[in-house]
């Protein structure tokens, strides 16, 4: 299995879009909005109990039957839908709240580039920058 490239999905899971319409990809997501929603305590940081309430509220927000499982189909209607099969340890062609919350959190660790535990604004704008296609 290829391991993702890095931060492949981060910037969706900051992100607080609302679902949209089966088979549409949702618009991609303004980096200082999402921070700012995310930043709950308005600190000017998003920090790992932040980010862990952001990440859960994403995954029960997209999991349109309420199985407690993202479907491939449900993983695609993210913002930046790649990574799927990284994501499903198990291989059982779903992804558990466990398996999301744990790619997430690695996501975060190298988002965080100089690991003090949180996210700037600048290291969350980064990774949207480098999910531009060009």
């Amino acid at each position: 299995m290829r391991p993702l490239p890095p931060l492949i999905l981060l910037a969706m899971v900051l992100s607080a879009l609302a679902s949209p319409t089966r088979g549409e990809q949702p618009p991609a997501p303004d980096p200082k909005a999402v921070f700012k929603e995310a930043d709950t305590n308005g600190d000017g940081a998003i920090d790992l109990e932040e980010f862990h309430q952001r990440i859960v509220e994403v995954f029960y927000r997209i999991d349109a039957n309420k199985d407690g499982f993202l479907s491939v189909e449900e993983f695609a209607q993210l913002p930046y839908p790649e990574g799927f099969q990284e994501a499903d340890r198990d291989g059982d062609g779903k992804i558990s709240l466990h398996e999301f919350v744990r790619i997430r959190f690695l996501q975060f660790e190298k988002a965080d580039t100089n690991h003090d535990g949180e996210l700037s604004l600048e290291e969350v704008v980064a990774v949207y920058e480098g999910r531009k296609k060009p």
